[in-house]
């Protein structure tokens, strides 16, 4: 069997579903490079007594992809991914693959970034519009981007603006970095942002995880913990909404 589990972002985030299939586990092969985890993922070895590896990308990817099927065929293989399995994670091909070669696979679910934020903000779940990540600018400007923010301005939608992390590089972006970004990308385009309200999002449910609402521009003052770290573009916020910007994300009267 092959297990996609997900692990959320902290050992406390371990459901009693995960524990269970750790416990049956021959090897435990732990994603490095997806996200970042608040606890250190060896914590992982006081639930199994199977192998504990580290993986790379180029471990869950092309040869490396085929190793680990071949090795689910007579093993219990659990893959431990940050956060929640297949929410902003890039394993796809991985379960696809896995399951044309007629190898048993098994999904176990956990906190993900994504509904962290639609739970824990103040925001009403059903006003986020489409998702985005925002990279780097290095090869071409993320146009894209900023055009789905649009649109769901437009609908009167929120948006979930997921920064990108490049671990194997040491890069992760920052909630600064980014609202420079696309800042720059505005002002070539529609000239919206100036006036958005926004929030910056630092470690959602770490211990030292802060939230703060303001406008774009403004959360440029604020001093963050390191990342991971989103950002939500907020359109039109309903009475309520606003009152939780002002007692849960602590925008400015």
């Amino acid at each position: 069997m092959l297990v996609f589990l997900g692990i959320g972002y902290s050992l406390k985030h371990l459901t009693l579903e995960a524990i269970e299939y750790l416990s049956k586990a021959d090897k435990v092969v732990i994603d490095k490079y997806t996200s970042l985890y608040e606890d250190d993922p060896a914590g992982l070895s006081e639930y199994t007594k199977g192998e504990l590896v580290y993986a790379s990308r180029k471990d869950l990817e092309g040869e490396g992809m085929n190793n680990l099927i071949n090795e689910a065929r007579s093993k219990n293989i659990v893959l431990a991914v940050p956060g929640d399995p297949f929410i902003a994670t890039t394993h796809d091909s991985l379960r696809v693959e896995a399951i044309r070669k007629s190898v048993e696979v098994k999904v176990v679910n956990s906190l993900s970034v994504l509904t962290l934020i639609q739970s824990r903000l103040g925001l009403q779940a059903y006003r986020f519009g489409k998702t985005v990540t925002l990279v780097y600018p290095d090869y071409f400007k993320p146009y894209s981007t900023i055009e789905t923010i649009y649109e769901n301005l437009n609908r009167r939608l929120h948006t979930i603006v997921l920064l990108d992390l490049r671990l194997e590089h040491g890069k992760a972006m920052t909630i600064h970095e980014a609202v420079e970004i696309l800042l720059k990308l505005d002002d070539e385009l529609e000239n919206r942002l100036d006036d958005s309200l926004a929030i910056g999002v630092a470690r959602l449910s770490w211990r030292d995880e802060r939230i703060q609402a303001d406008l774009l521009p403004r959360l440029r003052k604020y001093d963050f913990p390191p990342p991971p770290h989103s950002l939500v573009i907020v359109s039109n916020p309903l009475p309520v909404e606003i009152e939780g910007l002002k007692l849960i994300c602590k925008l400015p009267d």
